[in-house]
């Protein structure tokens, strides 16, 4: 068993390292809610047609010709997320809480007035910048189990003989490549001693625990313009520009559990460390069409987002092999994080919405959305032509296009304001196993004094996931998910100053 040390510095070794994004994270940052105004996410964000509120201008920036008077705005939130993840017949709960700003923004208002009001068919015109949350990031989750049917090691074996066996060691992944170093890979017997081979005895029973710790999120930064035409149609576009900030620890442990300390086997420690940082662009189009005043249409378009990525990461393990060797434990750790920058397209939307207006007494709105994961692209620039065309590929034989149905009210009395909400997100899954659809439901207050304005939101969401902790390609494998149950609850107000 004796090991030849390879360098790293092989470019086909860095080539398949770089490329590690998959369809999974497409999916972060390709589906996206609404987050904002404490008034909006009340009403489940269903701002298609109501307007006159900052978060419309990242829904339908039509909204922004509703606007009479100027307007600064800002909404600090508090998150609290718990999980309840069950892998192998385990349940872990965790829980972790996120204090950040919802969104802030500026609106400049021209009104016409007199005889010019009565001349114009331009009522009214605004222009706005300011920032709108997508989503948050926070999140932690842990599952864990016992297993006699499979071992991560498995796949790392797998990449190696996919590459031509052993002696790929220069073309493989730093995971697995940490894995050949600390002893858990290495060459077959026989007729099989080109091949890779997980030493891990699973059969003997392992305890398989995955971590994942995750913090930053997605914020949209808006310019938008529009007006109002003749008190019938409104109009607007918004200029958005999202930036991520996404980290994430992931540790994955398996344990021995069998008591025998002849089987070369006690425990193996991975941690991966990644960080993410993107900024990229797109444009969102509206109208709301009044034609009589107590009833609003909403129509928007939002054009795909090119976002430019920069993934830093890195890799360590450290390994047990009980009597294998004479000092059993092992260790690797990469010594220079991977850099890799590329790009990605997210989906388009487009939206339709109606508003029933009852006077001075409230109103009753819903939108429905379409969304199309499938459209989703990853480019990771020249020479990778042939990897960017097969996840591509599996992007879209993954997913689907999925519709989002929001649904809202307020009743006012005198200077209060009360509301509630509810947004389905449609699963972006292609199969109906792994159905990630969505459901927040909300509710609020809100006081306007004639200069500035109060508003809280409670919103619950919660969602039901599958994860499978790696997956295998030899006949039979019998790899289990993790069903993990998130709910997120938040809380938000918003004060606004008119002038």
């Amino acid at each position: 068993m004796k090991k030849i040390f390879y360098s790293i510095l092989a470019f086909t070794f860095i080539h398949n390292n770089l490329l590690a994004q998959d369809e999974f994270d497409a999916l972060r940052y390709g589906y996206t809610t609404y987050n904002g105004t404490a008034r909006s996410m009340s009403i489940g964000n269903a701002m298609g047609s109501v307007g006159g509120d900052f978060s419309s201008l990242s829904i339908n920036p039509a909204g922004i010709g509703i606007y009479r008077r100027g307007e600064f705005v800002f909404s600090p939130s508090f998150n609290v997320m718990t999980n309840n993840s069950t892998y192998l017949g385990n349940t872990i709960n965790t829980s972790s809480t996120k204090l950040n700003f919802s969104q802030f923004g500026l609106v400049l208002t021209s009104v016409k007035k007199g005889n010019a009001y009565k001349k114009s068919a331009w009522k009214a015109g605004s222009f706005a910048f300011g920032m709108n949350r997508n989503e948050t990031y926070k999140n932690e989750y842990v599952y864990s189990g016992n297993n006699q049917k499979s071992s991560l090691i498995e796949k790392y074996a797998e990449e190696f003989n996919a590459l031509g066996g052993i002696n790929a060691v220069g073309s493989v992944s730093y995971p697995a490549y940490a894995a050949y170093q600390t002893w858990l890979i290495d060459r077959g017997f026989g007729a099989d001693s080109n091949q890779a081979v997980a030493y891990v005895p699973y059969a003997d029973g392992i305890k398989q625990t995955k971590r994942v710790y995750e913090t930053g999120g997605m914020q949209e930064y808006v310019i938008s313009a529009g007006g109002n035409y003749q008190e019938k149609l409104m109009i607007g576009a918004t200029l958005g520009i999202p930036r991520v900030v996404y980290n994430r620890t992931l540790q994955f442990d398996e344990e021995d559990i069998s008591g025998d300390k002849n089987n070369d086997f006690k425990y193996m420690y991975f941690t991966e460390k990644l960080s993410t940082t993107g900024t990229g662009i797109n444009l969102k189009l509206g109208a709301i069409f009044k034609p009589v005043n107590n009833f609003r249409f909403g129509l928007a378009f939002h054009t795909p987002s090119y976002i430019q990525f920069n993934d830093i990461s890195y890799v360590e393990m450290e390994t047990h092999t009980d009597s294998l060797l004479q000092n059993p434990l092992s260790s690797y750790t990469q010594d220079t994080a991977l850099s890799f920058n590329y790009g990605q397209t997210t989906p388009y939307k487009a939206l339709v919405s109606a508003t029933a207006l009852f006077n001075q007494y409230g109103f009753i709105t819903a939108d429905i959305e379409y969304v199309d994961y499938a459209s989703m692209k990853y480019n990771y620039g020249q020479g990778y032509e042939n990897e960017s065309q097969l996840i591509n590929s599996v992007i879209k034989n993954t997913y689907k296009g999925a519709m989002n149905i929001r649904v809202g009210a307020e009743a006012k009395l005198k200077e209060f304001a009360f509301r509630l909400g509810v947004a389905y997100y449609g699963s972006p899954y292609k199969n109906t196993v792994n159905n990630a659809s969505r459901i927040n439901i909300s509710g609020g207050v809100g006081y306007r004094a004639k200069n500035w304005f109060l508003d809280a939101a409670y919103v619950y969401a919660t969602q039901k996931t599958q994860q499978m902790p790696y997956t295998l390609s030899r006949a039979n494998a019998d790899v289990q998910a993790a069903n993990i149950q998130n709910n997120v609850s938040k809380v938000l107000f918003t004060l606004g100053m008119k002038f």
